[in-house]
């Protein structure tokens, strides 16, 4: 078993910039259509785990989006910090 039962790599063309970083992280994998410059998947079934989140963490734009059975893997969602005030509330806190 390879490790990519239920994978799925998406990659976003509005969000690809063509720079091809994820190319060389990860040459063969991922390769810039000649066409459009976006990056696309060439080759899945030939990948590995680690060659797919290579060239993902390589992207600076994060167009590469991984998930596992429909759950995000990477980039992986941040929540908000704890305690922050969401917009439009104030703080408790008044300063004279």
């Amino acid at each position: 078993m390879d490790g990519k039962n239920g994978l799925k790599v998406t990659i976003d063309p509005r969000r690809c910039i063509a720079n091809a970083k994820c190319t060389t992280a990860a040459p063969g994998i991922y390769v810039l259509d000649e066409e459009t410059g976006v990056a696309v998947l060439e080759d899945f079934e030939g990948a590995s785990v680690q060659q797919l989140f290579a060239g993902a963490r390589a992207c600076p734009t994060q167009a590469i989006t991984i998930e596992q059975f429909g759950r995000r893997m990477y980039p992986q969602i941040q929540p908000a910090m704890f305690g922050d005030p969401k917009p439009g509330e104030e703080d408790d806190e008044t300063t004279e």
